[in-house]
C-alpha cells in the first residue's frame, strides 16, 4: 500500500513540475516588444477603413474563403452613451447612436 502511494505521489509530482515547465515563458526584452509593436501597427495601416454609414458598409462586404460573408458596423450605428443630470442633480445614462447627441431634457421640479 505505501509503494502505491509513493508511486502515486510521485507521478503527480512529475505532472505538476512538466505543466509548470511548459507553461514558464521566458520575458519579452525590449527589442521584442519593439517588434510586436511594429508588427501591429503595420498591420493596422492594411486594415480596411470603418465605414461612416450603411451605405459604405454595404459596398464593402466581406468575404471568406469559407464563403462566409460579413460587414463592418457603420460608424453611426455604434451605441455611445452619455451622462446627464437633471432638474434635482441626478445623474442618468442616456444612450445615443452615432454622432448625435441626445437633447438634454429640462424636468422641473413638480409644483406644490
Amino acid at each position: 500500500m505505501k509503494l502505491k502511494s509513493t508511486l502515486a505521489l510521485a507521478g503527480v509530482t512529475l505532472v505538476c513540475a512538466t505543466t509548470m515547465a511548459w507553461a514558464a515563458k521566458p520575458a519579452l526584452t525590449g527589442q521584442q516588444k519593439k517588434e510586436m509593436a511594429a508588427k501591429v501597427k503595420e498591420n493596422h495601416k492594411k486594415a480596411l477603413p470603418q465605414p461612416r454609414t450603411m451605405a459604405d458598409a454595404n459596398s464593402m462586404r466581406l468575404k471568406s474563403t469559407t464563403g462566409a460573408e460579413g460587414v463592418r458596423v457603420a460608424t453611426e450605428l455604434w451605441p455611445t452613451l452619455y451622462v446627464q443630470t437633471d432638474a434635482n442633480g441626478n445623474k442618468r445614462i442616456v444612450d445615443g447612436e452615432g454622432d448625435s447627441v441626445p437633447a438634454a431634457t429640462t424636468e422641473g421640479l413638480p409644483n406644490e
